[in-house]
């Protein structure tokens, strides 16, 4: 059953908080999502705006949505497990609905609240938060978004410091990024918050600020000019109390995400988080304070403020004439704000928070499994085994249906330098008791005993295996070639070929290259060998970042495609070149000086994955000499590629010929292709976009970790299968003794 990720709507600006992460839900993870919408929501949407709302993200994600009364509702729709979002929930009473929807969420749910707004309460309190609610307060969640670090979350009770999580506000996912064009004549926009506490604890300033807005709005008409006025989405205080409006001001209502606040010429409100929605579009903004400084607007300390209409107009005027002054004070308030604001940053955030609910898949505590023990043999915590087993098969270890130990190669000769391999490898193995042995791309000392042990023990034995082991070749390097091509290791290689119950192939070259080289090996090759999910989405606008990512066994491709390289840079000087691993950084690209960086390898899979998705590359690049050795290599670079939003050119008659098709790739073979296809990403913004788009849609087809889940454990079972239909006899006749 796939995982289901719960969002909780309860006030009618919650859509604007949650909506991204419901998108990213199932687009970027394959999670189910459902929408449960709280009776009192539909009172508070009187215009019907958000109900549209919904209905639009329903049809976009598959989303079902369904209206509860109260907690017990609710809870007859929270079956299975998954993670539940609240954008708003506290044990306040305007946040009561949520937060007994969380104190009641089955165990199998993590569950999750988000800071909604730059000042929010449990989170950073103005003066007149604490007049209305108190110094904090307390959540039901397990954990909570926050905006920014501790020393900015001055509300946080230290009772909930434990569950913060730094995300990020979730409305950078939803920002235009297309490129607007001004208006010459355009207008400003005010946004009223008129039900907010901080105009009525510390005194009454409504009538103060409405008066304020019509004396501008006739000083702007004397100019002939407009002004647009946003109510607060929950609020609209002017429309509910029938306010008068002159006629040069104009009502937006839409939602924030369908607001582009770039087209506006300057921003005006009272002490409100819209003003930092305003600051990130980069127009000229300003804070709205009553005359005699009762309001505390201290959270926005450096932005512009303004109170009497004069300050008003003053403010327009200036804005519109030289917007400079104003946008380099903002930009330090944002810098000083502790927020992070790269969006493929908060993104990251985010999607660890999905990713450790996929792992945990939360069991009822009361639920019993049975557990299997599985023993990995690889010559250390390597990139296959991270890719091809730790990263699918960590659900499952985090529900205890599986427990996993690793046994590396520096440990085995160690003990085989000592005279200690056999009784260390009876110890070992008698302790942890494995259900099933599998070696990943194993070449070391110390198989043939495990195998033996295995067949006294009747214990499946699997061999995966990623590379042709048999024939490494020089173009990848001396050095590797000799380690690769002693005659130990290629003796290891054949005996687990030929031993094992099953081995596990990446890809159908593969299989086919080792059968005619171990005809009695037992092969099965995998639909896929690299999941992926979208990390990043790609980024409209001229493509300027292509790069490589590699070890530095690869140089002797990107050697192959280098005066294309070359010639790319040459014609088009904005494109810089990236390379990201142990790969050297090849002479002829010296020349170019700061238009080349690298960045070291990282060893951890998760953490390369997210630092190589803030390179933000535009366009990757997948090259491989038309050699034996790499027609049998799998598309992990397509799909880690694709992750990170980059367009892919590859080579052509090999591994990437699938994956590319229908839109998903370029294909290329002569410097002249490769140099075409780089420059037609380069230079056509919609190519790029168009052929990423058709990419990630593949990626969350045909790749995603739970295709890849379910492949591991079928091979994992047909492994015990094979195994146990092995003859008493076959175990005896098949046996392999140290002295072998």
């Amino acid at each position: 059953m796939n995982l289901r990720a719960v969002f909780l709507l309860n006030l009618v600006q919650d859509v604007n908080i949650l909506r991204p992460l419901v998108h990213m839900a199932r687009e970027s993870h394959g999670y189910t999502p459902v929408l449960l919408i709280s009776a009192q929501f539909f009172g508070r949407d009187r215009l019907g705006i958000w109900r549209n709302e919904i209905d639009e993200i329903c049809a976009a994600t598959g989303a079902s949505q369904h209206v509860y009364n109260n907690e017990f509702e609710a809870f007859e729709h929270l079956g299975g497990s998954g993670i539940i979002f609240a954008g708003s929930e506290s044990h306040l009473p305007a946040h009561i609905t949520t937060h007994n929807v969380f104190r009641y969420a089955p165990a199998t749910y993590l569950r999750v609240t988000l800071q909604h707004g730059y000042e929010c309460v449990g989170f950073r309190h103005s003066a007149d938060h604490t007049l209305a609610h108190g110094p904090t307060a307390t959540f039901g969640a397990d954990l909570i978004c926050a905006w920014f670090d501790r020393e900015h979350l001055t509300a946080l009770d230290l009772s909930q410091a434990g569950k913060v999580v730094v995300t990020g506000p979730s409305a950078l996912l939803q920002m235009p990024t297309d490129s607007v064009t001004r208006a010459p004549q355009a207008p400003g926009i005010v946004c009223e918050n008129l039900h907010s506490v901080r105009l009525r604890m510390a005194g009454n300033f409504k009538l103060e600020f409405v008066d304020a807005f019509a004396t501008f709005c006739n000083q702007l008409a004397q100019r002939d000019q407009r002004v647009v006025l946003r109510p607060h989405p929950g609020g609209q205080y002017v429309l509910k109390n029938k306010v008068p409006l002159p006629r040069n001001a104009l009502i937006n209502n839409a939602p924030m995400y369908r607001l582009d606040m770039r087209q506006f010429a300057y921003g005006i409100s009272a002490p409100s988080s819209v003003l930092v929605d305003m600051v990130l579009a980069g127009i000229p903004t300003a804070v709205w304070t009553d005359r005699d400084g009762a309001m505390d607007a201290s959270s926005y300390a450096g932005l512009h403020t303004v109170s009497g209409p004069g300050d008003w107009l003053d403010f327009a005027t200036s804005a519109q004439a030289d917007p400079a002054p104003y946008l380099e004070r903002q930009q330090l308030f944002l810098k000083r704000s502790g927020m992070p604001l790269d969006p493929a940053d908060v993104f990251a955030r985010y999607s660890e928070i999905f990713t450790a609910a996929n792992r945990l898949r939360l069991a009822n505590p009361g639920a019993a499994r049975e557990r299997e023990r599985i023993l990995f043999v690889a010559n250390g915590n390597v990139p296959t085994l991270q890719l091809s087993f730790e990263k699918p098969l960590a659900a499952a270890v985090a529900r205890g249906e599986l427990v996993t130990c690793l046994i590396t190669e520096p440990e085995l000769r160690a003990n085989m330098e000592t005279g200690t391999l056999d009784a260390w490898l009876s110890t070992t193995l008698a302790s942890f008791d494995p259900t099933q042995i599998v070696f990943c791309r194993y070449s070391g000392p110390g198989g043939a005993q495990i195998i033996d042990w295995a067949r006294a023990e009747q214990v499946p034995v699997l061999y995966h295996i990623d590379d042709d082991l048999l024939a490494i070749p020089k173009d990848i390097g001396e050095r590797k070639h000799a380690l690769h091509n002693a005659p130990e290791r290629l003796e290891a290689v054949r005996l687990l070929l030929g031993a094992a119950d099953l081995v596990y192939v990446s890809t159908e070259a593969l299989k086919m290259r080792l059968a005619e080289q171990v005809p009695d090996a037992q092969l099965q090759a995998g639909a896929i060998y690299c999941s992926g999910n979208v990390i990043r989405r790609p980024v409209p606008g001229p493509a300027r970042k292509v790069g490589y990512m590699a070890s530095a066994d690869h140089a002797h491709n990107l050697t192959m495609i280098m005066p294309a390289i070359v010639s790319l840079l040459d014609r088009n000087p904005e494109v810089v070149f990236e390379l990201f691993g142990s790969i050297p950084c090849p002479p002829e690209l010296e020349r170019f000086g700061k238009r080349i960086s690298t960045a070291p390898p990282i060893a951890n899979y998760e953490h390369f994955l997210q630092e190589f998705a803030r390179l933000e590359w535009d366009i990757g690049i997948c090259p491989l000499t038309p050699i034996p050795f790499n027609l049998m290599k799998a598309n992990t670079k397509w799909v880690e590629y694709t992750s990170a939003g980059a367009a892919v050119v590859a080579s052509r008659g090999g591994v990437y010929d699938e994956c590319c098709a229908d839109g998903a790739g370029r294909l290329a073979g002569t410097t002249e292709e490769w140099l075409e296809a780089l420059e037609l990403l380069v230079r056509d913004e919609g190519a790029r976009l168009a052929q990423v788009k058709h990419a990630q849609q593949k990626l969350e087809e045909s790749y995603s970790l739970s295709q890849l889940r379910e492949q591991v454990l079928a091979i994992l079972g047909d492994c015990r299968n094979r195994a146990a239909l092995r003859a008493p006899s076959a175990h005896q006749q098949g046996m392999v003794t140290t002295d072998a």
